[in-house]
């Protein structure tokens, strides 16, 4: 009796190794579904840094996750790595990433690189879709930082028109007339031009709601 409860015990204790190191093992493996939570959480804190390296980490495991490219670029974007955020921005939509995200994310790109058509067709595309759009994992990016882009895209393409009208979504008590320098006024600064006054709302706009 002694003798087979010993090997019984032998067994049970093989068996119990084996499963606790299977275990252990699997835990120990990284996947792109655990690191993503852990790199959102970085993100949502403002560590973009360390977002950045645990989305990285999480597309060397997979090299096709879309939440991942998307991770990365937001967290570029806020770094000022606007290159690198376009190319994760277009690789999320490429891998499947069909939402309004990176669409906002790549408006507020191109409009930081200078491509202000692309930023504006961008900026359109989502105000039609979802016209108080914000984004989950940093609210204060939103439907106003778009029209602020529009905005300024505008002005730098020389409408100044549907610049004004952008700016007027903003701030409806404004009143400025492109053929009456008498309102080319601003927060009791006089200006030169209508052009210029439009330059310092922005400027001012972009202190509110800008990134």
């Amino acid at each position: 009796m002694t003798g087979r409860l010993q090997i019984k015990t032998i067994g049970l204790i093989f068996v119990l190794a084996a499963i606790f190191s299977c275990s252990f093992y699997e835990e120990s493996v990284p996947s792109a579904e655990n690191i993503i939570p852990v790199a959102w959480d970085c993100f949502e804190d403002s560590e973009y840094q360390t977002a950045y390296a645990k989305f990285d980490e999480a597309i060397e495991v997979d090299p096709r996750n879309m939440d991942a490219y998307h991770g990365r670029a937001w967290s570029s974007l806020l770094m000022s790595d606007v290159q690198d955020a376009i190319s994760d921005f277009n690789a999320a939509i490429y891998y499947g990433n069909s939402g309004l995200d990176p669409i906002a994310g790549l408006a507020i790109a191109y409009q930081a690189d200078q491509k202000y058509s692309s930023a504006i067709s961008k900026a359109q595309s989502l105000l039609s879709s979802n016209s108080n759009y914000y984004f989950e994992h940093k609210p204060l990016i939103n439907y106003r930082d778009l029209h602020l882009i529009l905005a300024m895209a505008y002005f730098h393409t020389g409408n100044l028109t549907r610049s004004y009208d952008q700016i007027i979504i903003l701030e409806p008590a404004i009143s400025i007339a492109q053929n009456d320098s008498s309102t080319w006024k601003y927060n009791e600064q006089s200006y030169n031009s209508y052009a210029e006054t439009l330059m310092a709302v922005i400027d001012y706009l972009d202190v509110l709601y800008g990134m």
